[in-house]
């Protein structure tokens, strides 16, 4: 079934979805995070260094995703799978 653009199956609505998803995302630096997940900012880096919390960005510019941090502090196993699962996503395919 095709809806009204020609895309087939709700491609349409799953695309505006992610869409205003993406618009949704709040960026948090360091002191950002920090200050919102209550831990100092050394806590923080000591995370970032092992591996332990998502993170994206270059070594100087690290940002943190607020929906990222909330899935973090509520089960940060499934946080980092998600995260994971993210960066391998292939593109452009």
């Amino acid at each position: 079934m095709r809806d009204h653009d020609g895309c087939q199956g709700g491609a349409l609505a799953k695309l505006r979805a992610t869409q205003h998803t993406e618009q949704a995302v709040t960026w948090f630096t360091y002191t950002q995070a920090a200050s919102y997940t209550g831990w100092s900012v050394g806590h923080l880096r000591n995370l970032v260094s092992s591996r332990r919390i998502p993170v994206y960005g270059r070594p100087r510019v690290r940002r943190f995703r607020r929906d990222m941090l909330d899935l973090y502090l509520t089960n940060p196993d499934m946080a980092m799978r998600t995260f994971l699962a993210e960066r391998t996503e292939p593109y452009g395919r």
